[in-house]
């Protein structure tokens, strides 16, 4: 099935309707649904996933190890892999004073 000129989008439309009657325009209605559809993007990026920091350490002079989730999982997906906060911890844990013992 092929998919609509991007032109003829529901969502282009409602868009270019918002920025040119609400912004642009008189329309008070409009303008409230400017907001809602460009406000949602600045909204996903404040409170969107960020990577979750689990610790910082020094392992010697001038040398610090981060660690750090660089896809958080869902709450779903978590609780589908048995995943918690206090587990990933203690893994990152573990392989740290593994990569710190003598060879």
């Amino acid at each position: 099935m092929a998919r609509l000129p991007p032109q003829l989008r529901p969502s282009y439309v409602i868009r270019r309707n918002a920025l040119r009657k609400g912004i642009l325009g008189p329309s008070t209605l409009w303008k409230v649904v400017a907001v809602i559809v460009l406000g949602r993007s600045t909204l996903k990026k404040v409170f969107g996933r960020h990577p979750e920091h689990l610790g910082t350490r020094t392992i010697g002079v001038g040398h610090v190890l981060t660690v750090a989730a660089a896809t958080p999982l869902t709450r779903k997906q978590a609780k589908r892999a048995g995943i918690s906060k206090s587990s990933l911890e203690r893994d990152a844990w573990a392989d740290l004073e593994a990569a710190q013992q003598p060879s």
